[in-house]
């Protein structure tokens, strides 16, 4: 009964020192120069991947585009963007009145004198020249 034994801890590998280091790296070690660009690379190409892969909703009505819609589409690409037939009534009727108030100004603006090329002397102020003014003697006087 005389033979102790002693409890054997085990200490797994990747915590004990060996040769081969953690699997991590080293904890305080910077990345280096070559290691960043290939994290940017990897990063980039897959945005760029991500980007050309990307589904785009239908728009329905092309011509009539509020902002509520890009606003729609920066949020979700994917999502159908339609119009209410009253929005839509009321953007196209905003579109004719707007031409045609436009059409008006055109009509309007060559009824105003054409201007020439030629530059037009411009009018000089007149500076008046000071005027000698006598003083009286008021001592005389008093």
């Amino acid at each position: 009964m005389g033979t102790s034994r002693r409890a054997e801890i085990r200490i797994p590998s990747r915590l004990r020192g060996s040769a081969m280091g953690a699997p991590g790296g080293k904890i305080n070690r910077p990345r280096t120069e070559l290691k960043k660009k290939l994290f940017k690379r990897r990063r980039v190409l897959n945005r760029e991947r991500r980007l050309k892969h990307r589904v785009v909703g239908a728009v329905i009505d092309e011509g009539l585009i509020t902002r509520h819609h890009l606003k729609k589409r920066a949020s979700s690409a994917r999502a159908n963007i339609t119009l209410s037939g009253k929005k839509r009534r009321k953007l196209l009727q905003q579109i004719r009145l707007a031409q045609k108030e436009k059409a008006a100004m055109e009509v309007e603006a060559p009824a105003k004198p054409v201007r020439t090329t030629e530059p037009q002397p411009k009018s000089q102020k007149k500076t008046k020249a000071p005027q000698d003014v006598d003083m009286e003697n008021l001592e005389d006087g008093s």
